[in-house]
């Protein structure tokens, strides 16, 4: 895991194409521009700026060991770290904080949202098992709790994660987005 970068590489960090390009180097392996862009849908001039942002706040590395390919001109980009974390405290982080924490959650929400279109695309297509389709979902629970309380559920929910994910992969594994939002709510009056 990345240490807690300075807000201005969060702040870099905050695009939804920027997220989607780490995550795909973490999920994915390392790629070159024109791979990235095939796999996320877009063009290899995009990938190509995004990835120099990220790698000039050292989410991403060069990757000089996958080669250059026949004309010497490929590119290869690996991810710097398994994962990125921040803060819960946008004060931790100091001036600009709280604006830049925002960004990130707004963005990362934009990722989560088109990570479930495309499995639901994809379910669509058949490209699932009956299996998978009736595993998949998400449900939502309104609890009333203390911040402390609150603190042990989400530290509880990442070790219960964390013991679903040990690395084991039998034939029929498959990535899996879990996504953990906890926030206090207060009805409009």
């Amino acid at each position: 895991m990345a240490s807690i970068p300075e807000v201005d590489a969060l702040r870099a960090l905050a695009h939804p194409l920027r997220m989607r390009i780490l995550g795909s180097l973490r999920i994915d392996g390392p790629a070159t521009s024109a791979l990235l862009a095939r796999r996320l849908a877009t063009d290899s001039g995009q990938t190509s700026h995004h990835l120099r942002v990220l790698n000039r706040h050292g989410f991403v590395l060069d990757a000089p060991e996958l080669g250059k390919g026949a004309r010497g001109r490929e590119r290869w980009w690996k991810a710097a770290h398994d994962t990125t974390s921040w803060p819960d405290d946008p004060g931790e982080l100091g001036p600009g904080g709280a604006d830049v924490v925002h960004a990130l959650d707004r963005a990362a929400r934009r990722v989560w949202d088109e990570v479930i279109e495309s499995y639901r695309a994809q379910a669509a297509r058949g490209e699932w098992s009956p299996q998978w389709q009736a595993a998949a979902g998400f449900g939502d629970y309104a609890i009333r709790t203390t911040p402390e309380q609150l603190t042990a559920l989400r530290t509880d929910l990442r070790r219960v994660i964390n013991e679903y994910d040990r690395g084991e992969h039998a034939d029929d594994t498959e990535t899996v987005a879990v996504v953990v939002q906890a926030y206090p709510y207060r009805p409009a009056r």
